[in-house]
C-alpha cells in the first residue's frame, strides 16, 4: 500500500511541477510582450499623473505613424479593387449601378450622393470633430437644397 502512495505523490509532483514550468514560460512570455510594447510605446511606461513633452510626442509620432500605415494599407486595398474591374473588362457590366450616374428625370445634385464628411482635425482617437468644416459642408447642401426647390430667387412683386 505505500509504494501505491508512494506512486501518487510522484505522479502529484509531477503534475505540480509541470504545471508551474508552464506558468512561468506564460509569464515570460507575457512579460517580453510587454517589454517590446512598452520599448515601441515608451508612454505606457510612465508613472506620472501626466504626460511629459518626450512622451506626448512619441505618442503623436506613433499615431501618426498608425494613421499612415492604415492609408497605405487602404490604398492598397483600392489598388487590389482597381485591378479587379480592370480584369473584368471594359463590356462586362459593374456589380452594382453607380451611384454617381443620375437616375432617369433625377436631379444631378441628388444623384452625386453625400458630400465628403468632416475631416477629423485632431486625434481620430478623441473622436475630435472639425465642426467648421461641418458646418461649411451643411451650408453647402442647404444651398443646393434651395437651389433645387427654387427659394433662393427673388419673390415676385406683389401686395404684401
Amino acid at each position: 500500500m505505500a509504494a501505491q502512495w508512494e506512486r501518487w505523490l510522484r505522479y502529484a509532483k509531477a503534475k505540480l511541477d509541470e504545471t508551474v514550468t508552464r506558468g512561468d514560460a506564460e509569464l515570460d512570455r507575457r512579460e517580453a510582450e510587454l517589454a517590446a510594447r512598452a520599448q515601441e510605446e515608451p508612454w505606457l511606461a510612465s508613472d506620472g499623473a501626466a504626460p511629459t513633452l518626450d512622451e506626448a510626442r512619441a505618442r503623436i509620432e506613433h499615431q501618426a505613424r498608425q494613421a499612415e500605415q492604415a492609408r497605405r494599407a487602404e490604398e492598397a486595398g483600392r489598388d487590389v479593387e482597381a485591378t479587379g474591374a480592370e480584369r473584368r473588362g471594359a463590356g462586362d457590366a459593374p456589380a452594382s449601378p453607380s451611384l454617381a450616374e443620375p437616375p432617369a428625370g433625377g436631379s444631378p445634385a441628388v444623384a452625386a450622393g453625400p458630400a465628403e464628411p468632416p475631416r477629423l482635425a485632431t486625434d481620430p482617437q478623441l473622436g475630435s470633430i472639425d465642426f467648421e468644416a461641418q458646418k461649411r459642408a451643411a451650408d453647402q447642401r442647404l444651398a443646393a437644397m434651395r437651389k433645387e426647390l427654387g427659394l433662393d430667387e427673388d419673390p415676385p412683386p406683389g401686395p404684401s
